[in-house]
């Protein structure tokens, strides 16, 4: 299978692609020079559709990553972007697009209380980036109701090598079990489905019941390993506007 990773040479392209490269032939591209990745816009539909020329499926990460952004910075990266990749899809004869979607879209849910979060329950985002990954996940959703697309969006919980606050705990997900879930997402016989991405982790706030069934994610790594060797986030991060929010970390 021929895969086209977007967002490539960013943070958690670089942690996914070694891993996918050891199961599927990749296509790299981002507007970032990187060993191997195509440079380009993906906001020029001719270079969407040379892109997309011979692909099987696509992972699509590129957009912007951060949560404190508003609609002013995030409608064209992370809206306009997401229905113009599917456009394209469709019309270049692509099966699958794998969605980066985040856990912000469901975030509500644990700033009110309820946890864990189940995957089956109605979004609840906690800040315009989580509401426009909603949108996004809709406009998956028409794609693969109307024009056959299959399309899996995938909730990405804090990726990094292990997590670098207390408040990641919960929500870490691990470069290992990123890569099973990605790869789980491209082998798995599913039309459309919406999935939260985080690792086995002790105390998750972070159902993973539907991933495990459906895509047949097995994760394996857990964030308890660390828990006695990360700062709390005032020391690891004095500014709050910066620091992750429950778990949740900027993607690139």
């Amino acid at each position: 299978m021929t895969v086209l990773v977007t967002g490539a040479a960013g943070g958690v392209g670089r942690l996914l692609a070694p891993r996918l490269a050891e199961e599927f032939d990749l296509v790299l591209t981002d507007q970032v020079a990187a060993p191997g990745v195509i440079i380009g816009d993906l906001t020029d539909p001719g270079f969407r559709s040379e892109v997309l020329t011979g692909v099987d499926a696509v992972v699509h990460l590129a957009g912007d990553a951060d949560p404190e952004h508003d609609w002013s910075r995030l409608r064209v990266p992370n809206a306009d972007l997401v229905a113009g990749l599917l456009d394209a899809a469709v019309a270049a004869g692509v099966g699958r697009v794998v969605l980066a979607s985040s856990a912000h879209a469901m975030a509500g849910h644990v700033d009110a209380g309820r946890i864990p979060v189940r995957e089956d329950w109605p979004p609840s985002p906690c800040c315009q980036y989580g509401a426009v990954k909603v949108f996004a996940e809709a406009l998956g959703r028409a794609y693969a109701a109307s024009w056959g697309l299959r399309v899996i969006c995938l909730r990405l919980g804090g990726v990094r090598e292990r997590p670098v606050a207390r408040s990641w705990l919960p929500g870490w997900l691990s470069p290992g079990d990123l890569g099973r879930l990605v790869g789980a997402a491209l082998r798995a016989d599913v039309e459309f489905g919406t999935y939260h991405g985080m690792s086995a982790n002790t105390g998750s706030h972070w159902d993973l019941s539907r991933a495990r069934a459906e895509l047949g994610y097995v994760p394996l790594d857990d964030s308890i390993r660390y828990a006695g060797d990360v700062p709390d986030d005032l020391v690891a991060e004095p500014d709050p506007r910066a620091r992750p929010r429950l778990g949740l970390a900027h993607r690139s």
